[in-house]
């Protein structure tokens, strides 16, 4: 007999969108205070990839933002519309 000793592991990928969004702008402002505090320094080993990482948050913010904004506006537009109709 056989027994398997191992925790199962949990899914960890699931996450709301403000979550998300929430991790990306705190992990942005991070990294901008490195980027800057290393660029004030003359640290370039610190400065770029925290400022590289800074700018790409910030994009990844600016994305979603964007993304969830335009999914307002489709369903709004739907919805004045009386729904999509799937039968076409």
């Amino acid at each position: 007999m056989k027994i398997n000793h191992y925790a199962r592991p949990i899914d960890s990928d699931y996450s709301l969108p403000w979550e998300s969004l929430l991790i990306e702008g705190a992990i942005c402002i991070i990294c901008s205070v490195m980027a800057i505090a290393g660029y004030k320094s003359g640290v370039v080993l610190m400065f770029a990839p925290a400022g590289f990482v800074a700018v790409i948050c910030g994009l990844l913010v600016i994305y979603t933002l964007i993304s969830s904004l335009r999914c307002r506006m489709a369903l709004r537009a739907a919805s004045k519309r009386g729904g999509t109709d799937d039968n076409e």
